[in-house]
C-alpha cells in the first residue's frame, strides 16, 4: 500500500509542482525562453545522464541473467507495435479526422515508459527491476523516429509541414543506452563484484530522473478542454489500460518470462505495458497539424487514470502474476 501511494504522490505532487512553476514564470515578463532552457536541462539530466547511468549499474549488479532476457526488447516493440495498429483501426471505425487519426495513432505508439514507467517499477520492485526496464526499452528511440514518426507523418494537415526525424539513424540518447547496458552486461559476465552501495545509487538516481522528467514535462503542461474528445480518450484508454498489457503480457508468458526470477518479468512486463501516453506524443501532432488538442486530452487523461489503474495492478492483477 504504501509503495502505491508514493508511486501517485510522487507522479502527481512532481507534474503539479513543474506545472505551477511553469504559472510562476510566465507571470513575469520575458521568461518563456528561460522556461524552455529549464526544461531541456532537466531533460537532459534525467534520459543523459541519471538514466543510462542507473541503467549501467542495475545490469552490473543482476544475477546471472537468463538467456531468454535477451529477446526482452522483442516485448517493447510488441506493445509499441500493437498499440499503434490498434490507433490506426479504432481512429478508423471511430470516423476519426484525417488529421485525428494522426494524433489518436501517436497517442496510442508513445508510452511514457522512462519517467513512470521506471518509477512504478523502482518503487514496486526495487533496483533490480531497473534492468528489465532497461532491456525493455532498448529499441524505443529506433521504433518511434524510424517507424512512428514517419507514420504519423502520412496524416499530416497541411502539406506544406515538414518533421526532420532521425530515420534509422542511430540517436545520441540511443547511443547512450546501448554504451550502459553494454558496459553493465560487461562487468556482470566479468563476475567483479559491485559494491552494496552502488545498487541503492541506481535505485536513488532513477527515482531522481523520474521526478526530474515529470517536473520537466508540469512545465510544458498546457492543460485543454476535455469535453470534446471524450471518444478519442475512450479509444486511447481501451488501448494503453486493456488491449496492449493483455497482447504484451501475453507474449511475455508464451517466450518464458514467468519461469524467471518468481515471474518478475512478466510483472513488469504488465506495468510497462500499462503505462500512459507520453508527453512526446504531442510533438508529431505539433509539427504535422495533427489534432494537437486531442493528442493534449488523452495524454491528460490516460496520466491521471494512472490514479485508477495503479491500485487495480497492485491489489488485483500483480498478485496472480508469479512464477513456481
Amino acid at each position: 500500500m504504501s509503495r502505491l501511494l508514493l508511486s501517485v504522490i510522487l507522479i502527481f505532487v512532481s507534474l503539479a509542482l513543474g506545472y505551477l512553476w511553469r504559472r510562476q514564470m510566465l507571470a513575469r515578463p520575458g521568461q518563456s525562453q528561460e522556461l524552455i532552457s529549464l526544461r531541456d536541462r532537466l531533460q537532459f539530466l534525467a534520459f543523459f545522464v541519471l538514466i543510462p547511468a542507473s541503467s549501467m549499474l542495475s545490469l552490473w549488479g543482476l544475477p546471472t541473467p537468463d538467456e531468454r532476457l535477451l529477446l526482452f526488447p522483442l516485448l517493447g516493440l510488441s506493445a509499441w507495435t500493437v498499440g499503434g495498429l490498434l490507433g490506426l483501426v479504432l481512429g478508423y471505425l471511430a470516423h476519426f479526422s484525417r488529421a485525428g487519426k494522426g494524433s489518436l495513432f501517436c497517442c496510442a505508439t508513445f508510452s511514457n515508459i522512462g519517467a513512470v514507467g521506471t518509477l512504478v517499477c523502482v518503487l514496486f520492485f526495487g533496483e533490480i527491476s531497473i534492468a528489465y526496464v532497461a532491456l525493455y526499452r532498448l529499441f524505443e528511440e529506433i521504433f518511434y523516429y524510424g517507424l512512428a514518426i514517419p507514420v504519423a507523418t502520412r496524416f499530416k494537415g497541411n502539406g506544406a509541414c515538414e518533421v526532420r526525424v532521425q530515420g534509422m539513424r542511430i540517436s545520441r540518447l540511443l547511443c547512450l543506452v546501448i554504451a550502459a547496458l553494454v558496459t553493465g552486461l560487461l562487468l556482470n559476465r566479468l563476475h567483479l563484484p559491485r559494491p552494496a552501495f552502488l545498487g541503492e545509487l541506481s535505485a536513488a538516481m532513477s527515482i531522481l530522473a523520474a521526478v526530474l522528467a515529470l517536473f520537466a514535462i508540469g512545465l510544458g503542461l498546457r492543460p485543454s478542454r476535455l469535453a470534446g474528445y471524450k471518444w478519442a480518450c475512450a479509444c486511447t484508454m481501451l488501448i494503453k489500460f486493456l488491449l496492449v498489457p493483455l497482447v504484451v503480457t501475453s507474449l511475455a508468458y508464451a517466450l518464458g518470462f514467468a519461469e524467471i526470477d518468481a515471474g518478475l518479468p512478466v510483472k513488469i512486463t504488465l506495468l510497462l505495458a500499462s503505462m500512459p501516453v507520453a508527453m512526446n506524443a504531442l510533438l508529431p501532432p505539433a509539427l504535422l497539424s495533427l489534432d494537437l488538442d486531442m493528442a493534449n486530452a488523452c495524454w491528460l487523461t490516460s496520466t491521471l487514470a494512472l490514479a485508477l489503474v495503479l491500485p487495480v495492478h497492485a491489489f488485483c492483477l500483480l498478485p496472480f502474476f508469479s512464477g513456481p
